[in-house]
This record gives structure tokens, sequence and C-alpha cells, in this order.
């Protein structure tokens, strides 16, 4: 059997050394990256690699012969350069740990890719000029040609300045609108961008307005976001069918926004804002007062189920949990960049904890740049949610003609709090006992019915287990 073992050893060893390709050198790197085939590895050794020319991968590997573009010891290759790397109508390529400084606005571009895995780098671009680091979108010059199954896991994103998004997913815009599908984005690492814009400056942008209507099925699930303060919305989904599942969000100035798009869930996240606020001096000389907040939606069948929430700061587009008015229906054949009525969403489970207000229902955008939002939610259900909190009123009912059904959510006011604008059978004034447990403050200090867990640096990025 020791045989057989050491046999199939060897031979594995030795069609890996034929089959991989070693660099040393950019012109290597280069040469390599120029002539890819199914089943190519690349291995390349520690060193600075300034990558001067658009790297243009075309190759359809297989899972059965996947290509590999992988530096030999993980994070002691830094690619520069004003060069970035696009795969275009290519399949099964993994790219990992790299350490990516370009001199560009982008890093790694996918047009019309599927399969890609992208893992286990470090991006701090010195980008100069507007860009997403990583762009999943489709082939400008093949409408046929959608992205799909690619993953982006266990990288670190760091110091973004200039406009654009860490993680950008769109698809192809020509003829009908169409979204990359099924992309997951999972325990990755996002920290520090900004300072604050008035647009265009999220560590997620998943969907545009085009692809309201297009059902992505992406996965934001297990990443940890610390201080990303570029944009209102830290997080923002502008497509259909999207889940963002388990994520640590600490001292993110600005909202967890679900900005188009239906039917996308919000699940067991972590959002903590640690009493952070901050200021910002937007384009007509105005200063705004900045503040940690958590979950903001507009439009049809959202779900917001066993959040949990605590020490954040902001209040109206970031408040707690903000249901806000909307300036369309869709029957109304308006153009999908307006916020869409929310109607059938659930609110379900969510814990609320000393944050300087709780749900606010009916926000009319206060005239920020012109929005004045009238049309108020839907059928929409509150249910078993718990807020806590000695600020403001915790259940802000801030246009009355909204058609919400409570039930069996517990407020519990304190200081000079109030519980709730609205009477209803379904909001009990109680108090549910908080006790912390893990480091959650939770009713009775049972996490029975919460799936809850705030990640730490050591579970995300490159050096993750």
């Amino acid at each position: 059997m020791k045989t057989f073992i050491s046999i199939l050893f060897l031979a594995t060893s030795f069609v890996f050394a034929q089959t991989a390709t070693v660099c040393r050198t950019a012109v290597e790197l280069s040469n390599a990256l120029n002539s890819i085939t199914p089943g190519t590895h690349i291995i390349v050794e520690d060193g600075t690699y300034p990558l001067a020319s658009l790297k243009t991968i075309e190759v359809k590997g297989t899972k059965s012969s996947p290509v590999v573009i992988k530096a030999r010891n993980r994070n002691k290759v830094i690619i520069t350069g004003p060069a970035s790397l696009v795969l275009r109508n290519s399949s099964f390529i993994t790219v990992e740990g790299f350490i990516f400084e370009n001199e560009s606005s982008n890093a790694i571009r996918l047009e019309g890719s599927n399969n890609i895995h992208i893992t286990r780098n470090i991006f701090r671009l010195k980008e100069k000029g507007r860009g997403s680091w990583i762009l999943v979108t489709g082939n400008a010059a093949d409408t046929l040609s959608l992205s799909h199954h690619n993953i982006i896991d266990r990288n670190l994103f760091e110091k973004k300045k200039e406009l654009g998004n860490f993680i950008t997913i769109e698809g192809t815009k020509k003829s009908s609108s169409a979204v990359s599908q099924y992309d997951v984005i999972e325990w990755n690492h996002f920290r520090d961008i900004g300072p604050r814009v008035e647009n265009v400056l999220e560590a997620i942008r998943a969907g545009s307005s085009e692809f309201t209507l297009s059902r992505g099925y992406a996965q934001i699930r297990n990443n940890l976001f610390e201080r990303c303060d570029g944009d209102p919305e830290y997080i923002s989904i502008k497509m259909s069918d999207c889940t963002v599942l388990g994520n640590t969000f600490f001292e993110c100035l600005g909202s967890l926004s679900l900005r188009h798009g239906n039917h996308s869930t919000v699940k067991n996240n972590v959002i903590l804002g640690n009493g952070r606020t901050g200021s910002f001096l937007d384009s007509t000389g105005k200063t705004w007062r900045l503040g940690t907040g958590g979950i903001r939606f507009c439009a049809d069948s959202m779900t917001i189920t066993g959040n949990y929430l605590e020490g954040l700061t902001g209040s109206g587009w970031d408040a707690t949990i903000a249901a806000t008015n909307g300036d369309a229906d869709y029957s109304e054949k308006k153009p999908l960049t307006k916020h869409y009525r929310i109607t059938n969403a659930l609110l379900e489970n969510n814990v609320m904890v000393n944050n300087a207000g709780g749900l606010e229902i009916g926000f009319d955008g206060a005239g920020f740049q012109g929005n004045w939002w009238s049309k108020a939610p839907e059928k929409m259900q509150v249910k078993n949610n718990i807020i806590v909190g000695s600020n403001d009123t915790l259940v802000k009912m801030m246009d009355p003609s909204s058609v919400i059904v409570f039930e069996k959510n517990i407020i519990f006011p304190l200081k000079s709090a109030v519980a709730a604008g609205v009477k209803s059978t379904g909001i009990i004034v109680a108090d549910p006992k908080m006790k912390k447990v893990d480091g959650f403050l939770l009713p009775n200090g049972s996490k029975k019915n919460y799936a809850l867990r705030r990640l730490t640096m050591n579970e995300v990025g490159p050096n993750s287990k």
C-alpha cells in the first residue's frame, strides 16, 4: 500500500512539474499570461512584478483542467504598474496569493466569465482615478456572454479613496439588461474606504438601476467590514434576489441598503456602531452629521430577519432600520432609478439595542438632492422584534398612512425614550431582560433563537483557516 501511495505521489508531482510554468521576472510572468491554455499552472516566485500593459486572458478552463495563477508563497508577490488583469469569456481560473498595488483603477475585471476563483489576495491599489478594484460584468462585444458562478473569498481589501467600489457586480446592458448570476463574496475583510463622498464609494455595489429587475442570486456572506465610510450606502444592492448573510459591520458610517430590486434577504448580520459619528461637507457647502447606520430598504418583498444592531448613531437615511417611503410604483412604468414603494416586506426576529433610534417607517428623503417621497409602505409585517433604547421613539411612524401589521414585538424604552408612535396590540411594552452572552445583549441571555456570530480578523482574509 505504501509503495502504491509513493508511486501515485511521484506520478502526480511529475504531471504537475510538466504543466507548471515558474516565473521569476515580470517579463516571464507577462509571457506566461499571454500563452495560457486549459490546464496551465503559473507559479510566481517572491518579488515585485511591474505589469506595464493590460493583460487580457481568454481561456476556457474546465473543472478537470483548470487554470491556476498563484504566488509560490502567499502575499510575497507584489503586482505593480499601470496594468490590470482582464479575464474575458474565460472559465475555471484561480488567482491566488498576490498583493495588488497596481497604479490602475482596476486590479481584476471579469467580462463574461464564470467559475473564476479570486482567493487569499491583498488589494491595496495605488489607484490613479475612478474604478472598482474587482469588476464582475459582461462582455461589451458579446451580449450573450454573461458572468456567473464566480467566487471571491478570503481576500483583504483596504484603503480605497478614489470613486468606485472594492467590488462591483454588473452585467450586460444591451438588448435586455442581465446581471451576473450566482456569484459568492465570502470570508473577506473590507476596511478603510473613504472619506465620504455624495455617491459611488460603496464597499460593494451589487447591480445598478438598469439591473433592478434582473435576478442575480448573489451571496454576500461571512465578511468583516470595518470603517467603510465612503458612501451613504456601505453596501448597495441594486439587483433582485440577493442575500446578505452572516456578515459583521463595525463602525461603518452609512447603511446597508437594498436600493433597487426585489426579493432580497438580509439575515443574521451583526451591525455595531460603537457610538461612532462623523461629518461631511457636501457640494453645496452644507455640513452633514454622519452616523453609523443599520439597514435601509425599499421595493417589493424584502426580508430583514435575525439581525443584531447595537451602538448605532444614525437616523433618517442611516436609521437602525429604515423602511423608507417611495416615489414610484412599478405599475406606473417610471424609470428604474426611482425608490419603489415598499410592499410585502417582512421584518422579523431582529434585535436592536442601545442605538440612537430604532425602527423608522416612512422616511421621506428629507429633500436631499430633491428627494421627497410620498408613497408609504404597504403590506409590511413587523414580527417578534426586540428594541431596547434610551433615545428617541423606538418605533417611529413617520408617515401615518403606512399599512403595517405588528405582531409580538417587545419594545422597552429607557430614560426619556418613547416606545412607539402608534398603538397596536402587536407592540408590547415590556422588559425583555437582556443579558450579555458571547458579546450580544439578548433576551434572558439566550442565543437559542438567534444565529449570531461576530467575525474577527482571524476568521477572514488571506491568512484565515
